[in-house]
């Protein structure tokens, strides 16, 4: 009888990777939210998206260009932008339940680690693993993650370092993001949320 018991109460997954931008906070880009701050999405920084988008430039280009269009500005001041992006509101009660239940997540992002470590420290997000880009003095960019599916520092191969390092495997975790985009990347997970609507993260406990 305890044996059946402890299998009834055995967790569904054993690790989650969640993406950012789009799925734990309200805004898909952080980058397109701070160029539009700056005034400069219409006219520039849309274009340098669409080169990328086609294969025109790589992941790290797209990156520095965008970056360069902050030049002069202070990192402070961008954060002071990052700081004004809503997450979605179940962020909370979803990080309490993971830390309840003792299972470890990581936040693979090409947005910011800023942002990140805002939750992290906010919900007492631990155990927790955070890749993602990172601002240093210029502004310039420091490239932790790529959007370009075959660099090392791809969400697939970022993905299979953590759980690693986790005890874990893609085939025990569950991957929750707002884009087909990194569902696809990361289809060897054993289970997928595809976050459409603010409500569909509280979906992240059915898998606890």
């Amino acid at each position: 009888m305890q044996a059946r018991q402890g299998a009834a109460i055995k967790k569904m997954i054993s690790s989650v990777i969640f993406d950012l931008d789009g799925t734990l906070t309200k805004t898909p880009s952080p980058w397109q939210y701070v160029h539009e701050r700056l005034g400069v999405w219409e006219n520039t920084a849309c274009n340098y998206l669409e080169e990328w988008l086609s294969g025109k430039m790589s992941y790290d280009e797209f990156c520095r260009r965008d970056a360069s269009l902050w030049n002069g500005r202070s990192v402070d001041e961008i954060h002071s932008y990052l700081d004004e992006i809503e997450w979605n509101r179940h962020v909370p009660a979803v990080v309490q339940s993971l830390v309840e239940a003792r299972i470890p997540s990581v936040i693979i992002s090409s947005g910011f680690k800023y942002v990140a470590r805002k939750i992290q420290s906010q919900c007492g997000w631990a155990p927790l693993q955070i890749y993602a880009n990172e601002l240093v003095d210029g502004p310039t960019v420091q490239i932790n993650v790529s959007g370009d599916f075959n660099n090392p520092l791809s969400k697939k191969a970022l993905a299979e370092r953590a759980l690693a390092s986790m005890g874990s495997s893609m085939a025990e975790s569950l991957v929750v993001s707002d884009t087909t985009r990194d569902l696809e990347q990361l289809c060897d997970c054993g289970y997928k949320l595809h976050v459409v609507e603010e409500d569909d993260l509280l979906r992240v406990k059915d898998y606890i």
